[in-house]
This record gives C-alpha cells, sequence and structure tokens, in this order.
C-alpha cells in the first residue's frame, strides 16, 4: 500500500481508544459477529448482497457491527478519535458494503433514515482513504 501522510497526528489517547474498541470487539458475541463476516463475506466469489432478514440468527450479528461502527464513526466525526487510526486498522467500507442492503431495508421498516448514520459516513471517508493510500507514492526503504 501507498504511503498517506495523517491529517491529525495520532495520539496516545487515540492508541487507548482503539485498544478499548479492539476489547469490545474481542467480545464472545461481537466476535462470532467478525468471524461471520470473514467467513460469509471474505474471500468469497459472490457475495450474498441481500438484506438479512430480522428473524435471521445472523441478524444479531448485523446489529452488533452497526453499534461498532456507529461508535466509532460518531467518535472519528467530532474529533475524539483520529481517523488516520481507525481507517488503518479497520475495512469500514466492506462492512458497509456488505451490510447496507439489511440497514437500509431497517431504515425503512423502522422509519429511521439516520440509522447507522455515522457508519455510513465512516465508510465513504473510508472509501476515500483506500483509493488516496493506493495512488500515494510507495517509500522505498534502504
Amino acid at each position: 500500500m501507498g504511503d498517506v501522510t495523517p491529517t491529525k497526528q495520532p495520539t496516545w489517547e487515540d492508541a487507548d481508544l482503539l485498544l478499548r474498541i479492539d476489547e469490545l470487539a474481542a467480545r464472545d458475541e461481537t466476535r462470532r459477529a467478525i468471524d461471520w463476516f470473514r467467513a460469509t463475506h471474505l474471500g468469497a466469489e459472490a457475495p450474498n448482497m441481500h438484506p438479512i432478514l430480522r428473524d435471521a440468527p445472523e441478524f444479531t450479528y448485523v446489529s452488533r457491527f452497526i453499534e461498532l461502527f456507529e461508535t466509532m464513526g460518531t467518535l472519528v466525526k467530532f474529533g475524539l478519535l483520529s481517523e488516520e487510526i481507525v481507517h488503518d486498522r479497520w475495512m469500514s467500507r466492506t462492512v458497509w458494503d456488505f451490510l447496507k442492503p439489511t440497514i437500509e431495508r431497517e431504515r425503512r421498516t423502522i422509519a429511521s433514515p439516520t440509522l447507522a448514520e455515522n457508519f455510513e459516513w465512516l465508510a465513504e471517508r473510508n472509501r476515500a482513504w483506500a483509493q488516496r493510500r493506493a495512488s500515494a507514492p510507495r517509500k522505498r526503504t534502504p
């Protein structure tokens, strides 16, 4: 990957928050959600992009991801967590793309157009970050 200069230098507080988020992600229910996502989506030739039904057992995983990425998006949006460090650690765009049909259906179902809005915002910023990083010149190491 190319080198991208951070817009804000990450701080020790950012590192601490990121570690706390990682602790949340390591909890059993969230860990199962991450494992489910990896098994279902990553490496798949044609991932299932259909909405996950509310009564499906996997819907719990969707809820876990929404909570996790909505929290990160909110912290980044308000400048409480380094955007650079979050993008470097998490692929929010990939998770968003996978869950987007389900989240859009939920927005309509519960009449809440702002459901997961910070998750969506973070994913779009992550997409732009990844494109900038991919097109940045690579640093040569001695």
